[in-house]
């Protein structure tokens, strides 16, 4: 199975924009040129494992939230279709589904569901 470094590139540039960093912010933090890490949002390079680690370390995540359409198995909570969702979502509409889904689960408690 190839790397899919496009959905790895994806997922650093959101939660990087979560996080409110800008491309040379996280570079600076992971000691790599600006250039670089925009080379690896966009796909055009894929990460190594060192560099994979120091990138989800920077940006609080866990390696499997970066890489986890590039695996079989995954331990992480987040690979599922609402992560996926959420990916596609700006902050407001992140903000807003989580507090939906929160919500719901409290009334799933609420009538024993």
């Amino acid at each position: 199975m190839a790397i899919d470094s496009s959905s790895i590139g994806k997922r650093i540039k959101r939660y990087r924009t979560d996080k409110e960093m800008s491309q040379e912010d996280l570079a600076r933090a992971i000691h790599i040129s600006g250039r670089h890490v925009s080379n690896l949002e966009t796909g055009a390079k894929a990460p190594s494992l060192e560099l994979l680690i120091l990138i989800a370390n920077a940006l609080s995540v866990s390696a499997d939230d970066l890489v986890t359409d590039n695996l079989t198995y995954s331990s992480s909570p987040v690979n599922s279709e609402i992560h996926d969702l959420l990916l596609d979502c700006n902050h407001d509409e992140k903000e807003m589904l989580t507090r939906i889904l929160t919500f719901m689960k409290a009334l799933f408690s609420e009538f024993g569901i």
